[in-house]
């Protein structure tokens, strides 16, 4: 069992570039998904509901909004005298454009790590979502006494998804080759950047990047090992999506108003995805509201069309006004007579009487957050 032998770190370096305005004053960590959800809190659900209660995470940039969202940790039990949550602001951060790598971070806080009790190291991120119990993983990576345990998945859509992720060439169950998904071939073994070692193995990395200077990132130092020492592969079959653009973003809020996906991942028998907790009025519908295939979170009073769309909290939909293919993120008011079709509206907008926003499913029409239109 993983209790009390293993804490985790969430490594939270990510391209914010290609989410466009979403995350223009957010991590992609703390980008609202699913109707009432952020991003960070499926991995964070999956790690406690292992029963791994030490966890750090490592942010880059602007994270008021992630402090805001995880607070104590108390949603996932993690408000704990002993362990606990703890969140690192990476100091080297550079411009909007730029980021400093994070192995300087980690090193700066390397005391944490040897503080603290447990053996083993779970290494992961908050951009690929799945439902899993790592005491498995944990059982295979005692059993193969491999250095490196690294979690990855076989897909067949490649040529369509995973756009950027690392993709490992593997014979005799041994990785022979890293590469990254140029979406040429529609089978390849993509990566889940979720990795398990011991702690001490962990320590040693991070001090050798930062005398050799070679690895200014901690996924590149990863896969240098992943290479040359001896790595267990742990093969995942459940269903997976990394969201780090806009199209992964659309396409995993529509994959969830599919039951049997919507079940696997908010119904596993690993137990629950938790969320900070907010207490609202349960949502109101008229008599001329017409709801299909949706996903509408409380506190919202509908009194359109809304039709295979996400809807946050204290959303409005207005008599007349027709909401299709959408993501409404919260406290979003859409008023009479207004049609959108394949738009994303971040928080608090207002999409005024009689407006008409009509985007494309892979590329959508971003409201940006407090917009009038």
């Amino acid at each position: 069992m993983l209790k009390n032998n293993v804490m985790a770190i969430i490594d939270l370096n990510e391209d914010h570039i290609r989410m466009r305005e979403l995350t223009k004053n957010r991590p992609i960590a703390s980008l609202p998904i699913a109707g009432r959800y952020r991003m960070i809190d499926f991995i964070l659900s999956n790690i406690t509901n292992s029963h791994i209660f030490n966890v750090g995470i490592f942010a880059q940039r602007k994270t008021r909004s992630l402090n805001d969202h995880l607070g104590d940790g108390s949603p996932w039990d993690l408000d704990r005298i002993q362990d606990g949550l703890y969140i690192f602001s990476n100091q080297y951060e550079l411009n909007e454009k730029q980021v400093a790598g994070n192995i300087h971070s980690i090193y700066d806080n390397i005391d944490f790590f040897k503080r603290s009790r447990q053996e083993y190291i779970l290494i992961t991120n908050p951009f690929m979502i799945y439902t899993i119990d790592f005491n498995d993983v944990f059982e295979s990576h005692l059993n193969s006494g491999a250095d490196i345990t690294s979690l990855y998945k076989d897909v067949n859509n490649a040529h369509v998804s995973f756009y950027d992720n690392y993709v490992y060439s593997i014979n005799n169950l041994k990785i022979s080759s890293i590469g990254k998904n140029m979406c040429s071939k529609k089978e390849q073994n993509i990566s889940m950047d979720t990795f398990l070692m011991k702690k001490d193995y962990f320590i040693d990395m991070i001090y050798e990047s930062i005398e050799t200077g070679e690895h200014m990132y901690l996924i590149d130092a990863i896969n240098k090992h992943i290479l040359q020492d001896d790595t267990n592969l742990y093969k995942f079959n459940g269903y997976l999506k990394c969201v780090r653009d806009i199209r992964s973003y659309r396409e995993f809020n529509a994959d969830i108003l599919n039951e049997d996906i919507s079940n696997e991942i908010f119904k596993s028998p690993n137990g629950s995805i938790y969320t900070k907790i907010k207490d609202e009025a349960p949502t109101y519908f008229s008599e001329e509201s017409k709801v299909e295939n949706s996903i509408i979170a409380s506190g919202c009073i509908i009194d359109g069309t809304v039709k295979n769309s996400i809807i946050f909290r204290k959303v409005k939909v207005a008599k007349g006004a027709i909401v299709e293919n959408s993501i409404i993120m919260q406290n979003c008011t859409i008023q009479e007579d207004t049609y959108i079709n394949n738009v994303i509206s971040d928080k608090n907008t207002t999409i005024t009487n009689g407006k008409k926003l009509i985007g494309d499913f892979n590329m959508p029409i971003i409201v940006k957050k407090g917009e009038i239109i």
